[in-house]
């Protein structure tokens, strides 16, 4: 990166700053960037329902427990290649997730989308973290021919699929694969609540449910779960970083999910004792016609009772009850795990796309 360059000569990298808000000089880099993301995954995935605006981005990137790098080249002044990484602060050599490389259409095949990787990667290496992980997404109908396949599950991706290519060309490993699923809700909440009340039981689990801030009551042990998500969810051949969840940070994600327009809405199962035993969460974000299912997570010694279909079912009816004109419930979920699988095509879920997760180092 030359420091002489003008930002408005045709090739200059440079970061993308992220200030607190929009609408301001200072946050037209974040604004062409969100742009660009959102472009990009339509073209590869059919849908912008997974992009995040500008005005969300400036509020989440605040995050004071992940540290955010972005970096775009741009042409006489327009953004044309962007990359993206996060890695959590307080974990010294946790691998940096680098979310998105995207190329404008107009400018492929100049080696932009290397110039803007080179960058994320060295910017994690300057810090001291040496593995990193990327990040790409596909049509689960992406092609034919020879397929590329991680050490876990029976999914694959066309090898000569042009991200497939470019992760492999740069030392990239495929590690795992996420069957990204969509599920239609729109006037299911009655089929929803029927099928809930089905499914109680009387063994000593109680289902809380709350809207974007836990319960100060439950607040410590909904933390201390959300902590076990990476140890104890499925994840292949990847070296997923550790995530230190506390009280503080819970709020923090609150506040700020609150403040970026997004509403959480979450089931958690209290145990006989008091713990929360697994625990489900719906985000609806501002603008989409749908909602994310976010983490979702049993924990080891409560399996086994069928708390994953009791805690989605429940969800749904709040999902219906709290945003009846959302349409869709997407979730992503390991190709290896078999029991979410099975729970998601018994509520009729169907595949929509494929998110793999690469490992160099």
């Amino acid at each position: 990166m030359s420091a002489a360059a003008s930002p408005s000569d045709p090739g200059v990298l440079r970061p993308i700053r992220a200030p607190d808000r929009v609408g301001i000089p200072e946050s037209a880099d974040l604004e062409a960037y969100a742009d660009l993301a959102r472009r990009i995954q339509v073209e590869t995935i059919g849908t912008d329902e997974f992009s995040y605006s500008a005005a969300e981005l400036a509020v989440l990137g605040g995050n004071p427990y992940l540290e955010r790098r972005r970096f775009g080249i741009f042409d006489g002044g327009r953004l044309v290649a962007a990359a993206a990484a996060w890695w959590e602060r307080e974990q010294a050599d946790g691998a940096p997730m680098i979310t998105m490389v995207g190329v404008d259409p107009t400018h492929r095949r100049r080696g932009l989308g290397g110039r803007v990787l080179d960058a994320i990667e060295a910017a994690a290496h300057d810090v001291g973290r040496t593995t990193t992980l990327l990040i790409s997404e596909h049509r689960t109908d992406d092609g034919a021919g020879e397929r590329v396949r991680p050490p876990q599950g029976s999914a694959s991706l066309p090898a000569d699929a042009p991200s497939v290519r470019f992760a492999r060309s740069r030392g990239y490993e495929l590690g795992q694969l996420l069957v990204a699923s969509a599920l239609p809700v729109a006037g299911r909440g009655r089929h929803f609540r029927e099928l809930a009340e089905q499914a109680e039981r009387s063994d000593g689990y109680r289902l809380e449910r709350w809207r974007d801030r836990t319960p100060d009551e439950h607040l410590e042990a909904f933390a201390a779960a959300r902590s076990q998500m990476v140890a104890e969810a499925p994840s292949g051949a990847v070296d997923f970083p550790d995530e230190h969840w506390d009280a503080a940070r819970v709020r923090d994600e609150e506040s700020r999910a609150v403040a970026a327009g997004r509403t959480h809405l979450t089931v958690a199962a209290i145990a006989p004792r008091g713990e929360v035993a697994g625990f489900t969460i719906l985000t609806l974000a501002p603008g989409k016609r749908g909602a994310y299912q976010d983490d979702t997570l049993v924990l080891g010694p409560h399996r086994g009772n069928g708390l994953g279909m009791r805690l989605k079912l429940a969800n749904l009816v709040e999902l219906s009850d709290a945003a009846p004109a959302r349409t869709d419930v997407y979730t992503w979920n390991a190709d290896e795990n078999g029991p979410m699988l099975a729970i998601n095509r018994e509520l009729g879920f169907r595949p929509h796309s494929i998110q793999a997760t690469w490992q160099r180092g």
